[in-house]
C-alpha cells in the first residue's frame, strides 16, 4: 500500500453499502412521484388532442393557405433556401458500456442460475439490459433488487476492488438522482403540466374545458375560411384583370 493512501478496511466497504441502499431508497421514492406524473401528463395531452387535434391541424393548414395566397398577391415567389437538416448530434455512451460489461461479470460470478431460477431469470433480464446502448448503468443498477449482488465480493476481488466497484456504483446512482431531480423540476415547466393541473379540477370542469377549447377554435377556423376565401376571390381577379 503506497504510503499516504488509507487502507480500505471492512468497515468502509460496509459504509459504502450502507449509503447505497439509502441512496436507492431516495431514487425509489423520486420514482413513485415522477412516473405517476409523466403517464398522467401524456394522458391529459392525449385527452386534449383528442378533443382540439383535428380542429389545430386544420388551423395550420389554413394559416399556409392564407400566407401562399398573399405571397401570390404580392407577386412574390420565395424561394425557399435549402438548409440541409442538421444532423443530430449522437453521443455513444462508451465509457458505460464498459462498467456495464464489468457488472455483468460480477453478476456471472456472485448469482447462481444453474441452480436458482430466480438467479437465471434476473441475470437473463440485466443482461438484455446492460446489452441496450441507451440504458444507462444506474438505469441498470435500479433493476437490481437489494441482495447477493450488492453486498457479495466475487472470487476475483479484495477490500480494495469491491469499494471502488461500489463507489463507481455510487457515482452513478448519484448522479441519476441528480437527473431525476431536474426532471421532476423540468415536468412542471412542460406545456402539458397546465392541461394536467386543469385536469385535476374534476371531470367536469375538465370537459368543460375542453368543449371551450374546441368552440374557440372552431369560431377561428371559421373567420380564417373567410379571410382564406376572400383572398382567393382577390386573387382571381387579379389574375383575370392583371
Amino acid at each position: 500500500m503506497s504510503e499516504g493512501i488509507p487502507a480500505i478496511t471492512q468497515e468502509k466497504v460496509d459504509a459504502l453499502l450502507v449509503g447505497l441502499r439509502e441512496l436507492r431508497k431516495v431514487i425509489a421514492g423520486k420514482q413513485q412521484v415522477i412516473t405517476p406524473l409523466e403517464v398522467d401528463l401524456a394522458r391529459a395531452y392525449d385527452e386534449y388532442q383528442a378533443a382540439v387535434g383535428r380542429l389545430r391541424r386544420h388551423a395550420a393548414w389554413l394559416e399556409t393557405e392564407i400566407a401562399d395566397v398573399c405571397a401570390r398577391l404580392e407577386g412574390i415567389d420565395e424561394d425557399q433556401e435549402d438548409h440541409p437538416g442538421r444532423e443530430e448530434d449522437k453521443f455513444i455512451r462508451d465509457p458505460e458500456a464498459i462498467e456495464k460489461d464489468q457488472l455483468l461479470e460480477h453478476l456471472f460470478r456472485v448469482l447462481d442460475p444453474d441452480i436458482d431460477d430466480e438467479d437465471a431469470e434476473l441475470l437473463s433480464h440485466l443482461h438484455g439490459l446492460c446489452r441496450e446502448p441507451t440504458v444507462g448503468l444506474a438505469e441498470v443498477l435500479e433493476q437490481v433488487p437489494w441482495g447477493t449482488v450488492w453486498t457479495a465480493r466475487s472470487s476475483q476481488e479484495d477490500l480494495t476492488a469491491q469499494h471502488r466497484r461500489l463507489t463507481v456504483w455510487r457515482k452513478a446512482l448519484a448522479q441519476h438522482l441528480e437527473d431525476l431531480s431536474h426532471t421532476a423540476e423540468l415536468l412542471k415547466q412542460d406545456p402539458r403540466y397546465a392541461l394536467w393541473r386543469r385536469r385535476q379540477k374534476g371531470r367536469d370542469a375538465w370537459h368543460a374545458f375542453l368543449d371551450q377549447a374546441a368552440a374557440e377554435l372552431r369560431a377561428q377556423n371559421q373567420a380564417l375560411e373567410a379571410e382564406l376565401e376572400g383572398l382567393r376571390q382577390q386573387l382571381a381577379r387579379r389574375i383575370a384583370y392583371p
